[in-house]
């Protein structure tokens, strides 16, 4: 992914943040301006630098919009997937158009995320269908779900097998729920999936073996999950700055240290990928957490009555970083797994 030009999308996310917040706007928008500019990558990317460029546009795109920069994430991450496992020849003009950003990108793992062991069942089962299958459960939150979205999922099959497909969100027997109603980030296309013997072809299935899978996809996930926190970072310790003096002016300093050194870390690690071990990388992500979480406090404390109005850009930022510890794998998951390694 070769540097590109977004200060059109950033200007449009900012004057917009507010709006998809809350759903009166939603990011397809962003998305499709993008993709214009060759922000979402391109064939011939080189996959460190691609990754590279990622970090840094979710983060950017993250201290404007967290909403955006979650659908940029989404995006970000159905790509990587038919990166992984690349789909035959006949599906090459549905990656460009997830490329483009005119079709969206939903990533619907997070049951496979949450057992990873593959101890319990998923909610979606798959039955044999010729050579292909068909779909049936239910998708319980996905985002991006616009129009006719591509969606990845993971399945249960027969036999203890475990599978990720890939399929439309208009394909027959796909039911979606209203929109989840959510604290933010309702603009982000955030819903559900009923699946009713929904066709999957050979050709839909990305991968057989899920654990595999999960285990490859998962350091492009977890750094890109780390840009979101500093993202959010970003914005508050900028904000914060405007006001914090005195024995606060310390707090502030030592958050922006804290900030940078996972800024580095992230980066050093999109870079060389060395050092990508699973409990590393949930350290990392959970080091971020901590560092958004701190800077939305600090810019709350020293900011006043004036970041407590329901339409402020503080309060906006508040409800940001009580989603960020939701995200698959959650903040729970992480110190599981920590706690494990």
């Amino acid at each position: 992914m070769t540097t590109v030009d977004v200060a059109g999308v950033r200007e449009h996310a900012a004057a917009g943040a507010e709006d998809v917040d809350a759903g009166r706007a939603d990011v397809r928008p962003a998305l499709r301006r993008l993709g214009a500019v060759g922000a979402l990558g391109a064939e011939d990317d080189d996959p460190t630098a691609a990754l590279v460029a990622s970090v840094r546009l979710v983060r950017e795109v993250a201290a404007l919009s967290l909403a955006t920069a979650f659908s940029v994430w989404s995006q970000r991450m159905v790509i990587e997937y038919l990166r992984f496992c690349p789909p035959p020849p006949s599906m090459a003009g549905l990656v460009r158009q997830l490329r483009g950003g005119e079709v969206t990108g939903a990533t619907a793992l997070a049951p496979a995320v949450a057992d990873p062991t593959g101890a319990s069942e998923l909610p979606v089962s798959a039955r044999p269908d010729g050579s292909g299958w068909r779909l049936s459960g239910t998708v319980g939150w996905a985002s991006n779900l616009f129009d006719d979205a591509v969606v990845v999922v993971p399945v249960q099959a027969p036999d203890e097998g475990r599978l990720v497909a890939q399929f439309r969100r208009t394909d027959d027997g796909v039911t979606p729920t209203e929109p989840h109603r959510l604290l933010g980030l309702n603009g982000t296309g955030t819903g559900g999936l009923h699946l009713d013997g929904v066709a999957v072809s050979a050709d839909q299935v990305l991968s057989e073996d899920l654990t595999s899978f999960v285990a490859m996809c998962r350091p492009t996930k977890l750094l890109l999950q780390t840009s979101l926190t500093l993202g959010v970072a970003d914005a508050a310790l900028a904000a914060a700055a405007r006001h914090a003096g005195g024995v606060l002016r310390t707090e502030h300093e030592e958050l922006v240290a804290a900030r940078d050194d996972v800024g580095r870390r992230v980066e050093d690690l999109a870079a060389d990928r060395v050092g990508l071990g699973p409990g590393g990388l949930a350290r990392l992500r959970l080091a971020g957490l901590q560092v958004a979480a701190d800077a939305v406090r600090l810019e709350v404390a020293v900011t006043g009555a004036g970041g407590y109005r329901a339409g402020s850009a503080t309060a906006r930022r508040v409800r940001e970083a009580a989603f960020l510890p939701v995200q698959a794998p959650t903040y729970a998951q992480l110190r599981r797994e920590v706690a494990a390694s």
